[in-house]
């Protein structure tokens, strides 16, 4: 009986001991899991963040180049025409408008559209008001979000108007799609559940993703509905308020409906801004909690083991490391995931990407062209080696070598902090292409920096390659590919147009008289006169053999129409005088009005190709009772 109590007393102590060592463990991983997520969502962001100031300075170093083939712009008759093109070219880049700006917020789009912006009047006063670019946001005449990068440039004339700006505006969705892939959208380790907000210094939303919490869409100030939907004992918000303003980084939770937030801030380095991420805890702790209650579940084990013999704690002190090393695997796994998440995002953004490890001399590179410049693995030193002859760096001079500066050693003297980055730019000797080149560190061990990421944005060779893919090779009007694309962006803009189909007569003849050498030379003749034909901001296409189109935006009567087809078939009926011949052909012409006359682009284009095939009728008959159809 003695030993009983004995036994019984000492198993009392051995339990109660191992309830105080698992409520001090679960209150003590409690802090520690709370202090390791805010670090992994605040490293997170960060990435987000600098991706975010990359896209930044892509804007800026655009409106700077722009700003500069502007110049050459001013005082050219031509120039809405030029300068429509130009942008239309590198529409790709998802801005919403591309817009010219003076003091008098007056403005001038791509899309021909001009006249006064009141609601511009803040934001156009910053710009000019400060001394470089801007980033700012502004809401539009229909009351929509947008963000704006602008610059002041050499001042410009268009249609009788000067304009002193040039600004790229994008809509509140462009940039949420590029802060929502990079913040956990779809399938992330984080199961896409979290917010992304940038916000100015008090709490004014600048703009942010579609909202995966409780939060609603629409939001004005975010600190403010957070305050009015949180209990005071909980979270004191002038405390998170004022380490936004002091541009400060950190993290609080706080609990909405039951339900406990992080919410994580630091600055983004672009004004005053700072990126926020609100992030359920369950997603952020599920890995971490599951640790946690394995590790109560082996304590209670090591528990029993403890009653039932000493004979077992080796063993289950052996399941437990295997279990943990597990643990530590998972997570090494989860934030991999997190890396090629951010990688993909990465991707949508610039051409290529390498990444490179310092310690083994090896690099990946990730080229979204159909064309790889390089290897898509290698030596980084042969990459190095590789770069230096092909290419010699703009800001350097001739001479200069490229190997030096992406060298282990110079990359670890300048990238001294994960904010760190180099930047410069560079070219081909034979100047096919133009690069800008940014390295960044994505790799520490023990402080020491182990692999950077190289990323180049082709800024030379994607033009030319678009205007040869856009232009029609024998006559210099744009092609059929073009066609289809602008006809489709006046349509979804809802810009007006009126649309002309035209089809040679008597063309066959002279390519069997003349030669098809002859018919090529005829072809390139009406293509000079079709342009002759047409304003500054008109469009003339060769859709394919001896049929062309030409496009007039704006507002147009059937009688505008009328006249046009009439003035065409004149000049091309003007007799051609090719190698001492004298050649004769006409055109067949139809038309249609868009929206007045068809409500869509299909419809305006069966319509000008019936009334065409009806023109070519008329003519024919002409034709066959021996009399001139023009």
């Amino acid at each position: 009986m003695r030993q009983k109590t004995k036994n019984i007393a000492l198993s009392a102590a051995v339990m109660i001991t191992v309830l105080v060592c698992i409520v001090f463990y679960s209150g003590y991983t409690r802090q520690q899991i709370c202090r390791e997520s805010t670090a992994n969502l605040l490293s997170t962001y960060s990435q987000v963040t600098k991706t975010f100031n990359m896209f930044v300075q892509r804007n800026w170093n655009v409106l700077e180049v722009w700003g500069k083939d502007l110049e050459d712009l001013d005082g050219d008759p031509d120039a809405s025409r030029k300068w429509r093109i130009y942008v239309e070219e590198r529409a790709t880049w998802q801005y919403s408008e591309a817009v010219l700006f003076n003091e008098e917020n007056q403005y001038w789009t791509v899309g021909g559209r001009q006249g006064d912006a009141p609601h511009m009047k803040a934001a156009l006063a910053e710009l000019y008001a400060s001394d470089g670019p801007i980033v700012t946001s502004y809401i539009s005449s229909k009351g929509v979000r947008k963000v704006m990068f602008a610059m002041q440039v050499q001042p410009i004339t268009i249609d009788g108007v000067t304009y002193t700006s040039l600004a790229l505006c994008y809509d509140n969705t462009t940039l949420e799609n590029l802060l929502g892939g990079l913040a956990y959208e779809g399938q992330s380790a984080y199961g896409g559940q979290s917010d992304c907000y940038i916000v100015r210094t008090n709490g004014d939303v600048v703009l942010s993703t579609e909202p995966r919490t409780v939060i609603p869409e629409q939001l004005t100030n975010l600190f403010d509905y957070l305050e009015d939907n949180t209990e005071t004992y909980q979270i004191d918000f002038s405390q998170t308020r004022s380490a936004v303003q002091q541009k400060e980084t950190g993290g609080v939770t706080y609990d909405i409906a039951s339900t406990r937030y992080y919410l994580v801030y630091q600055p983004v380095g672009v004004k005053d801004w700072s990126i926020i991420g609100v992030v359920p805890a369950s997603a952020v702790e599920s890995g971490m909690n599951a640790v946690q209650a394995n590790t109560i579940l082996l304590l209670l084990a090591l528990f029993a083991v403890i009653l039932f013999g000493m004979s077992k704690i080796f063993y289950n002190e052996a399941k437990m490391r295997r279990e943990r090393a597990e643990a530590e695997k998972q997570e090494l796994q989860r934030r991999k995931e997190i890396a090629d998440e951010m990688f993909e995002g990465m991707a949508r953004l610039v051409d290529r990407f390498a990444i490179c490890d310092l310690d083994t001399d090896r690099y990946e590179d990730h080229e979204r062209k159909k064309e790889d410049l390089y290897p898509p693995e290698g030596s980084f030193r042969e990459l190095r080696e590789e770069i230096s002859r092909k290419y010699v760096a703009l800001t350097d001079g001739e001479n200069a070598k490229l190997t030096r500066m992406l060298s282990p050693e110079n990359l670890r003297a300048q990238l001294k902090t994960p904010e760190d980055a180099l930047k410069f730019e560079y070219a081909a000797r034979d100047k096919s292409a133009f690069l800008m080149m940014t390295v960044v560190p994505c790799g520490w061990e023990e402080g020491r920096l182990t692999r950077v990421m190289i990323i180049a944005q082709d800024m030379g060779r994607q033009h030319l390659l678009q205007e040869l893919a856009n232009t029609d090779a024998l006559t210099g009007l744009l092609n059929k590919r073009y066609f289809d694309a602008v006809v489709g962006a006046l349509e979804r803009r809802g810009q007006a147009f009126a649309l002309f189909y035209l089809d040679l007569d008597r063309f066959k003849p002279v390519n069997d008289t003349y030669g098809h050498a002859m018919g090529d030379r005829l072809l390139q003749e009406v293509g000079k006169r079709l342009q002759g034909c047409i304003r500054g901001s008109d469009y003339a296409f060769r859709l394919g053999g001896d049929e062309f189109a030409l496009l007039l935006v704006g507002e147009l009567s059937a009688e505008d129409c009328r006249r046009k087809a009439t003035k065409v078939g004149i000049a091309v009926a003007e007799v051609y005088q090719l190698d001492g011949n004298d050649i004769f052909i006409g055109t067949s012409c139809g038309w249609s009005l868009f929206p007045s006359e068809c409500p869509s682009a299909e419809q305006a284009r069966l319509l000008a190709d019936k009334r065409m095939y009806a023109d070519k009728q008329r003519r024919h008959a002409l034709y066959d009772h021996g009399l001139r159809a023009d």
